[in-house]
């Protein structure tokens, strides 16, 4: 079974987006987001090629996990590496 590990910038990409559901939404909304993630993710362990292929090059997956955000990660050995949480309301040129 694969290991979920964060980098750097998903980990505080996760964080603001929880302080911004926080600020704007409350608390219940927060809690919502925050299960959506870690539902998703207890998934992922299961199958990691859940996601379609992003970027074939680099073996980076993609998942939408709401409307607005879209979880990319990539599969390594025995380690599924969290790399971002995209808001698909960006410019999708910055997913690269």
């Amino acid at each position: 079974m694969a290991q979920i590990k964060w980098n750097k910038r998903a980990s505080k990409q996760f964080s603001d987006l929880q302080h911004y559901l926080l600020q704007e939404f409350g608390e219940t909304t927060v809690m919502t987001f925050t299960s959506l993630v870690f539902n998703f993710l207890d998934l992922l362990v299961k199958h990691p090629h859940l996601g379609s292929l992003e970027n074939k090059e680099r073996n980076i997956r993609g998942f939408v996990l709401h409307r607005h955000t879209t979880i990319l990660y990539k599969e390594y050995k025995k380690s599924i590496y969290i790399l971002s949480l995209f808001d698909n309301r960006q410019n999708p040129e910055m997913k690269k």
